[in-house]
């Protein structure tokens, strides 16, 4: 196929015609862009034998071409997904950089990435937060279910550190639940953390003027820091945050290719790990290690304990092996990992019970959703399921949910 195509471009320049990039790439099947660059760098080189070596990404083409067609899919986000799929293959995933030739090589173009964010300023160390949220996400899993949430997103100013955490929705509660998960995993707070427009945080009245939420005003002070909202009109102050949500763009990646929300979490999980590890862009350094000199500078959180009482009725319970706790008068599934460990229930005043299993969200349920006095999570059912020898060579989920519905049959409750 280059040869032909370097022959028809060599016949072209020596007749004087002016070529037709996009007739050219569909025909060979290349990008238009690759034709033209082709053409634009003076024509065509004469071959160097190269052509016929085999590449290290030769046997995961077909993966490879079916990611790349992903809406919103990026170079980066497909060469993370091959390193992390085939870690232990013989010989290693290549780098990124071989990754890129084999793309332009290959003619295989990759979705439209997200724009890249310029930071406008800097700020000094322990000084500044950015925040923001990676909406309505929607992934299927390898079995085809369907999971929809939210990231919450926040990036240090000084060290570019990027956390990143699951949520499943954007209320005030979420919110704060976010924010407190933040500061505990940093140790302390910033002086500032500046986001937009949220509804949960401040609403634009007719008048134009923005009235703050007085929840979670009184939360950022007693937590030791203050919330700044962007100028109208002025997202890019932001920048740094919008950056952070570049690397959430990598989950497209995984689109097929996890199993539950625990598959979500450990993918979040690992992209927010090498953001942090890769050197930024405009400092030049990993996060992780400029992290080492801000994490210094950081406030000293307020009283955790007010904190938590602040994000609802907090009380702790040791996970049976039913996988239930107990919340509202009634009993709710957690993860099958948590039996046996001390689970940190936190009932909002609008009804949803979060149950943290450490620092980490394990469950969430509405518990003045209508049902029986035992609700299980069918993904938590199935689970508990997979561990029967008698359920071993059976569709799981299908065994799930004729259990469950027996349950809410007898008065036993459903689903979430």
């Amino acid at each position: 196929m280059e040869r032909n195509l370097i022959g028809e471009m060599n016949m072209l320049k020596e007749s004087g015609a002016k070529p037709n990039f996009t007739d050219i790439a569909r025909r060979y099947g290349v990008d238009r862009h690759t034709v033209a660059k082709y053409w634009n760098g003076g024509g065509p080189q004469p071959l160097d034998g190269r052509e016929g070596r085999a590449s290290g990404f030769d046997r995961y083409r077909d993966e490879i071409e079916r990611k790349a067609a992903l809406p919103g899919m990026t170079k980066r986000a497909l060469h993370e997904f091959l390193l992390d799929r085939h870690s232990g293959d013989e010989p290693p995933v290549p780098g990124y950089n071989a990754f890129t030739h084999y793309l332009r090589r290959n003619g295989v173009a990759v979705g439209r990435g997200l724009p890249e964010a310029h930071p406008r300023f800097e700020t000094e160390p322990g000084r500044q937060l950015q925040f923001d949220w990676k909406e309505d996400v929607v992934m299927r899993g390898r079995s085809g279910a369907e999971y929809r949430f939210n990231v919450f997103s926040a990036t240090l100013g000084f060290s570019r550190r990027h956390l990143l955490r699951r949520s499943p929705t954007r209320t005030r509660d979420d919110l704060l639940a976010c924010m407190y998960d933040t500061a505990a995993r940093l140790g302390g707070v910033p002086a500032e953390w500046l986001t937009d427009n949220m509804s949960a945080i401040a609403a634009v009245g007719g008048d134009g003027r923005r009235r703050r939420d007085p929840r979670v005003e009184r939360f950022a002070r007693e937590a030791g820091f203050e919330i700044v909202l962007c100028a109208p009109g002025t997202p890019e102050t932001k920048g740094k945050v919008e950056s952070a949500n570049r690397f959430v763009s990598r989950l497209l990646a995984y689109e097929g290719d996890f199993d539950g929300w625990e598959g979500v979490d450990a993918a979040i999980a690992r992209i927010e790990r090498r953001s942090n590890e890769e050197p930024n862009g405009t400092t030049g350094l990993p996060p992780d290690l400029l992290f080492m000199r801000e994490k210094d500078a950081l406030r000293p959180l307020g009283n955790r304990a007010l904190l938590e009482s602040m994000l609802g009725d907090v009380t702790y319970q040791e996970v049976p092996s039913t996988m239930l706790v107990r919340c509202a008068g009634r009993e709710f599934s957690v993860p099958r990992r948590m039996i046996g460990r001390r689970a940190r229930l936190v009932l909002s005043a609008d009804g949803v019970l979060r149950v943290y299993d450490g620092g980490g969200l394990a469950a969430v349920h509405d518990t003045r959703a209508p049902g029986g006095p035992l609700v299980y999570d069918p993904a938590h059912y199935a689970e508990a399921l997979a561990g029967k020898r008698w359920c071993a060579d059976a569709d799981i989920e299908e065994a799930a949910r004729r259990n469950l519905e027996l349950l809410g049959g007898l008065g036993g409750g459903g689903a979430a």
